[in-house]
């Protein structure tokens, strides 16, 4: 049996969200996908996913070894003599919510194994967990659309509140520069004081209810409008880099509506919206820059 973790992208609310402020995000249509096989001769726990070049034992000095582990004891299913073979459709490390779409479909795949349920609750507290030694502060928003997919305003105090809405086509353009998130949190926690009060963390948070009545009325325009001015706010808070900088104004150029960053910054990748008949300028202008984009349809449903 096949688990699933799906990748997501947050169209507005990074690093507000993790301050209480509402994000508006979107899982993708694609993410990780892991099945749990008896591994051969009764060899230790072990993980294997060859599209991120990851072949890691559950007691190698690794980052992704210790994340197995903390879903393992979270689950109470200690270390069964399993690889878990996986797929991946999104890149690492590119902001795209891979370590939670990864948490979730193992902590899926070792419940199937073990056949026990997979109860949302053991499932979201193995993936936070799993989380928590990744990233450090996540706000949670990632573990909650690689679970749930679809669309919706995410809240630390309420979680995901999906919405109906009509399907969005994504612009994704991974940018191929490694970073960590928790190291981008920490900037943004230095150039606010860590405080919610801050008045480019408000302003974040009222483009996502800007944002989210727009795609509610349809208006792509407004949409886009609110992603720019996202962006603008990133930047000015250190997260953002010149290549992303450069990637975001390729694509208005190209005549999107909105660009920005998408999920920590400080590389990983950016998301733009464009009318159709431009969404392949701006993958040519990517291209062009070194970045092989694709297209993500988002939403579609409650």
């Amino acid at each position: 049996m096949t688990a699933v973790g799906l990748g997501k992208i947050i169209l507005l609310g990074e690093h507000a969200v993790v301050y209480g402020y509402p994000a508006l995000a979107a899982a993708l249509d694609r993410g990780v996908t892991i099945a749990a096989v008896p591994t051969p001769a009764g060899g230790s726990l072990r993980i294997d996913i060859p599209a991120w070049d990851l072949r890691v034992l559950a007691t190698d000095d690794h980052p992704v070894s210790r994340a197995l582990l903390a879903i393992c004891d979270e689950l109470g299913v200690g270390r069964p003599a399993v690889t878990l073979v996986g797929d991946a459709q999104i890149p690492h490390s590119a902001g795209l919510g891979s370590s939670a779409a990864l948490a979730v479909a193992v902590a899926r795949a070792l419940l199937a194994y073990q056949k026990r349920p997979a109860s949302p609750k053991e499932v979201l507290a193995a993936a936070n967990a799993s989380e928590a030694l990744m990233h450090g502060r996540a706000s949670g928003v990632d573990v909650a659309l690689a679970m749930a997919g679809g669309i919706g305003v995410f809240r630390k105090t309420t979680g995901l509140q999906p919405f109906p809405s009509v399907p969005l086509r994504v612009l994704v353009g991974p940018s191929g520069a490694a970073r960590t998130t928790s190291a981008m949190v920490d900037k943004v926690a230095d150039a606010t004081h860590a405080s919610a009060d801050d008045k480019r963390l408000r302003e974040l948070g009222g483009l996502t209810d800007i944002g989210a009545a727009a795609l509610v009325a349809k208006d792509l325009p407004a949409l886009g409008a609110a992603m720019n001015r996202a962006h603008e706010i990133l930047a000015g808070l250190g997260v953002s880099t010149e290549q992303l900088d450069s990637l975001c104004e390729a694509a208005r150029v190209s005549g999107a509506h909105g660009a920005k960053l998408t999920g920590a910054g400080g590389g990983g990748a950016v998301i733009a919206i464009a009318p159709r008949d431009r969404e392949q300028a701006v993958l040519t202008e990517w291209k062009n820059a070194g970045v092989t984009g694709f297209v993500a349809t988002v939403g579609g449903g409650a």
